[in-house]
């Protein structure tokens, strides 16, 4: 008998001690897939863009994911509203401006090959480029060069429908006066990252495309993002619109998509675009050392194709590396909270409001208070 009870005694002993350490602890922030607060983040998310949808027009897919984990992958609206085919997290997107952290890897893989460096003068590359020999390639990457914007130039609006090869883009803008001596001021310019792409090209002897496919999207299998300067529009692929609160939904305006070239002409998923902020975390592409280069602010807090601050959530900074991007239709943000391993991927098919960042920053920042908040 006495047997029996020591065996009864000893059963209860491990089971409650099974309870202590298996039971949440949420004082513990690292543990994003701990029970009952990682249910409450996922339904806090799903609410809090369910509701958006109902108090604001929303079209498009969000994904979050922290620490490894998809939080929250989810289409809203329709990728096309005359046929009534919805959006779904492989739906895909005109990701704009998200382009130009492709351009810049780019850039940091030829560097790697000793195929050029961030310190060389333009000229180098593109001959005849009036001041090409006080302009380098690290003043372009980060938005210090004082180059005119090509999309100000009249000419271009009168041909904007019209297919353009990438050479064919510099009469908008290399002939124009510099804004301010290179390297003295920050200035966001596409025309910046319409030259880099030229350089990747003439380095490299492949097109912008296949210069992509063949060094960043093949080697981390991004099946669903690429390139596409003909502007054919893919069987997954979203329609843009100007106003989906209108009946019938008004689209967009034509602007022919040779024209954003390296600066924002590349289609993507939230789900590729979260491999590629996986990748990033990594040294599949590059070395420690050329990610260093990529993500160190310069004036304006400008990187090589990323923005570099702090966010503020709950009086605490958090380290923020993120960019936006705005087309003819379409909308995207992307926001990663490095030390966090936080990440908010917005894709939209309708065009910004605003027209700055100021569209969805507000909305990829209440997504990651709802994950880091002190309410939880």
């Amino acid at each position: 008998m006495k047997t029996v009870k020591f065996r009864l005694y000893l059963c209860l002993v491990i089971f409650v001690g099974c309870l202590v350490l298996s039971a949440p602890i949420y004082g513990r922030v690292d543990q994003p897939a701990n029970g009952h607060r990682y249910g409450l983040i996922k339904q806090q998310l799903h609410d809090y863009f369910d509701q958006l949808c109902r108090d604001r027009p929303f079209s498009g897919t969000v994904l979050v994911a922290w620490q490894g984990k998809i939080l929250l992958k989810k289409g809203y609206g329709m990728a096309d509203y005359e046929a009534e085919r919805p959006n779904t997290p492989a739906t895909i997107f005109s990701i704009a401006s998200l382009t130009k952290a492709f351009t810049a890897m780019s850039i940091m893989i030829l560097e790697e090959r000793g195929l050029l460096r961030v310190t060389d003068t333009i000229d180098r590359y593109i001959p005849g480029f009036p001041g090409g020999d006080r302009l380098t390639l690290h003043q372009l990457l980060n938005q210090s060069s004082g180059l005119f914007e090509f999309l100000n130039h009249p000419w271009l609006w009168e041909n904007c429908t019209l297919y353009h090869e990438p050479v064919q883009l510099l009469c908008y803008y290399m002939d124009e006066a510099l804004q301010f001596p290179p390297g003295t001021c920050f200035q966001y310019c596409n025309s910046n990252y319409i030259t880099l792409g030229i350089i990747i090209e003439r380095v490299s002897g492949l097109s912008y495309g296949d210069f992509l496919k063949q060094n960043i999207l093949n080697p981390l299998q991004l099946k669903s993002t690429g390139y596409s300067p003909d502007g054919c529009l893919l069987n997954r692929m979203a329609k843009g619109y100007d106003d989906i609160t209108a009946y019938p939904p008004i689209p967009t305006m034509e602007f022919h998509l040779s024209l954003a070239f390296s600066a924002g002409a590349m289609y993507s998923t939230v789900e590729d675009m979260y491999e590629w902020d996986r990748a990033l975390y990594t040294e599949k592409l590059v070395s420690a050392a050329s990610l260093e280069k990529l993500f160190t602010p310069g004036l304006g807090d400008y990187g090589y194709g990323w923005f570099i601050d702090n966010l503020a959530i709950d009086g605490q900074a958090h380290k923020h590396i993120w960019h936006w991007g705005a087309y003819f239709g379409f909308h995207s943000f992307i926001s990663r909270l490095v030390d966090d391993e936080l990440t908010v991927i917005l894709l939209q098919n309708i065009s910004p409001t605003l027209g700055t960042a100021e569209d969805l920053k507000p909305l990829a920042t209440e997504a990651a208070r709802i994950v880091l908040g002190s309410g939880h």
